[in-house]
């Protein structure tokens, strides 16, 4: 049931990266969005898709032009640093988008870990940064290991609780290998990110039980219409007895590093659509020589892939392997963009006035 709930070729339509991009980084312009601020937002929505997290992919640039249009969104977004220290700073997301927000934040991350070794931001006044994983990513090609994480509204009830209390507030981690594929861990710290059951509204499918429940406690199957306070996503680990605990932990400290710390405050305090976000570049390069680093992490890897599987399973995976064969399909053979969202991009960029190429 879980398989049933991603794209096929009858349930979307396949477009090159290089297009969408393209597309996206129009209809961003569009709404006033820099130049700069608008290929960013592009350049991390795509990479979603690419990498096949088409919940955080490129169907977003819908809603999020539509704020920056209607001033949800502050357009020009001004950021600014309101404290710092040589490898600590809090940031302003100037309550634009979020996706330039973290990315900038993280910039200054690296910046950094490049003069003192370890680079942090934390970040206010933000709102959605799209596949957290992203700006982790952002730390590989310098050869540092990267970390992010971003709290958000409820959706998802802590540990024995009966309604939504924290946000999915997922973490991002990279760390660079040398033969084999980065490590790149992307992970809600419920027991899946919210966007899948939208998806699987959106495709006509059952969600797994163990996804949700109602306030009664009660499984569900049918995905919900929309966010309400009738049911919750359960947290990472599902019930004590799987260790529900460890996922509403992890809950919790993404809410103090990206919320407490920040001062942007807690899920509970949060409203939809506003994220607080808080990231980590780190110089490996201080610690140790990279080249070894890089040997040690093939070494690591290769050891995991190598362990027998379990009976009727194909192979062990590493984080980031479905991702990055999910990107080796789709940069050859184009994205897939579920169909009802590929008609709502060609709607949006036909609205705001830009030739529709996708």
């Amino acid at each position: 049931m879980v398989n049933q709930v991603k794209l096929n070729d009858s349930n979307s339509t396949r477009v090159p990266a290089a297009t969408l991009r393209k597309q996206l980084t129009s209809i961003f312009s569009a709404v006033g969005t820099p130049d700069d601020h608008a290929d960013i937002a592009a350049k991390v929505l795509v990479s979603a898709s690419v990498r096949g997290v088409d919940t955080h992919g490129v169907a977003n640039v819908v809603g999020y032009s539509q704020n920056a249009e209607n001033g949800t969104y502050s357009i020009p977004q001004q950021m600014d640093i309101i404290s710092e220290s040589e490898t600590t700073a809090l940031m302003s997301g100037g309550n634009g988008i979020g996706l330039v927000s973290a990315y900038t934040a993280m910039e200054i991350a690296i910046e950094k870990a490049k003069k003192f070794g370890l680079g942090m931001v934390s970040v206010k006044d933000g709102h959605h940064v799209g596949m957290v994983a992203y700006y982790a990513m952002m730390a590989l090609e310098h050869d540092m290991i990267g970390m992010s994480m971003t709290t958000a509204a409820p959706a998802v009830r802590p540990a024995l609780g009966a309604r939504k209390m924290l946000g999915t507030n997922p973490i991002g981690f990279a760390a660079p290998a040398g033969e084999e594929r980065d490590f790149v861990l992307d992970m809600a710290t419920s027991t899946v990110a919210s966007g899948k059951v939208g998806l699987a509204r959106r495709i006509g499918v059952p969600i797994p039980a163990g996804w949700a429940v109602t306030t009664e406690g009660e499984e569900i199957t049918e995905p919900p219409d929309g966010e309400n306070d009738s049911w919750a996503l359960n947290p990472l680990g599902n019930t004590r007895e799987q260790g529900s605990h460890k996922g509403y932990g992890l809950a919790v400290m993404v809410d103090i590093l990206c919320g407490v710390l920040s001062g942007g405050g807690f899920s509970a305090q949060l409203s939809r659509g506003e994220n607080m976000t808080w990231v980590m570049a780190i110089d490996i390069a201080r610690f140790r020589d990279v080249d070894e680093f890089k040997s040690m992490m093939d070494d690591m890897i290769r050891e995991l892939h190598a362990t027998t599987a379990l009976p009727g399973e194909d192979r062990v995976l590493v984080a980031g392997d479905p991702e990055a064969d999910a990107s080796d399909d789709r940069l050859a053979n184009g994205v897939p963009v579920e169909n009802g969202q590929y008609a709502a991009i060609r709607a949006r960029a036909a609205e705001v006035g830009v030739d529709v190429i996708i």
